[in-house]
């Protein structure tokens, strides 16, 4: 079972209950213009207010961590349900006080609901992160009157980590409500969405593939001296000097080359004339000398968790290198990270070259 699209949606019916937003209702006992003949006024305001969001950062940082997370949601594969729960308006009895929809309405495959409000975590403030205590009453209270149970997704922007944590997590502190990264890994239930993370050996390289025979002095007005002429001839990916062959395995390990985040060394590779054969690109864990011995005491050094992995491959998709928001959100792939590593990945056992260990995280 695949999650698919609901709804595409269609800017021309979108845009409709953003007028009574730009507009207002017109003052008691006169009577408005028709809205066909408020066009221009319309636009006006839905433009001043456009341009306010977008020169906001943080708004727009904030939104784009919201559909990280639906994205990675997706990208999982783990649920059956994900629907934005926040937009629109909503009526409801106060008797018992406020309410306060979260940001994701999310039904797992076995039925439970759970109500989730995304937040980002900027580096250097993973101590200071805060909610309000009436906000998160309110937000329980709201979880509670439509059958679901409350969870916080923080995105700590550093690490690129995502935790999913219980508000009772969060320590009291006065009016407010305080989660350390220390408290919230403790208690992170991503799995929940079908989170694991990914660990292997190293080093994963990309090689480029060169024909000695064909390597000649570059020619040409804009040539350089020393400049040369190779052919590529192709890509080899290998991990720890053993070539993956296996479609399977060649595209995870593609994926993982990319997006786990490992520090690529370069080294370039010579015949017996000076003529380069091979261009790798060896990728290994960050890390310090005291990092590397415990990587070899355990065997195997972590590529990181998939929703970090595929988070990565969010942001690189929607920002620019210097950190700037190109767009808000891209379309998900559906279930990607269970096709990139399926539940039978571990059948094959030694015959696979590209080994792997997985880990399901449980709160403690």
């Amino acid at each position: 079972m695949v999650l698919k699209r609901g709804r595409k949606g269609e800017l021309g019916i979108e845009v409709l209950p953003l007028i009574e937003l730009a507009l207002g209702e017109p003052p008691d006992g006169q009577t408005s213009a028709l809205l066909r003949d408020r066009h221009p006024e319309t636009i006006a305001a839905i433009s001043r207010a456009l341009r306010e969001s977008l020169d906001n950062i943080s708004r727009l940082q904030g939104h784009q961590t919201q559909y990280a997370f639906e994205a990675v949601t997706v990208a999982l594969g783990a649920i059956r349900l994900i629907k934005t729960e926040d937009v629109g308006l909503y009526y409801f009895d106060d008797a018992q006080g406020k309410l306060l929809p979260p940001d994701f309405r999310i039904v797992l495959r076995d039925g439970s609901v759970l109500l989730v409000e995304v937040k980002t975590v900027a580096p250097g403030m993973e101590g200071k992160v805060k909610v309000r205590a009436d906000d998160m009453v309110a937000a329980q209270a709201y979880a509670r009157m439509t059958g679901g149970r409350l969870l916080y997704a923080h995105f700590w922007a550093r690490p690129k980590l995502w935790t999913l944590v219980d508000p009772s997590r969060f320590e009291k502190a006065g009016a407010q409500r305080r989660l350390s990264i220390s408290s919230a890994m403790k208690g992170n239930e991503m799995a929940l969405l079908g989170d694991a993370t990914l660990a292997g050996r190293w080093p994963l390289t990309i090689s480029v593939l060169f024909d000695p025979e064909q390597e000649q002095p570059a020619t040409g007005p804009d040539a350089q001296e020393g400049e040369r002429q190779v052919a590529v001839t192709g890509l080899e990916l290998t991990i720890e000097g053993q070539v993956i062959t296996d479609p399977v395995e060649q595209k995870l390990a593609w994926f993982l080359a990319q997006y786990a985040g490992w520090v690529p060394e370069e080294a370039t590779h010579t015949d017996g004339d000076g003529r380069i054969v091979r261009l790798d690109y060896n990728l290994a864990p960050d890390g310090d000398e005291e990092a590397f011995a415990a990587y070899t005491r355990q065997g195997f050094a972590f590529f990181g968790a998939l929703s970090s992995l595929y988070t990565r491959r969010f942001l690189m998709s929607t920002t620019t290198e210097n950190g700037d928001i190109t767009a808000l959100r891209r379309e998900p792939s559906p279930a990607l990270m269970t096709q990139l590593v399926p539940n039978d990945y571990w059948d094959q056992g030694q015959e696979r070259v590209l080994r792997l260990w997985r880990f399901r995280l449980q709160p403690s």
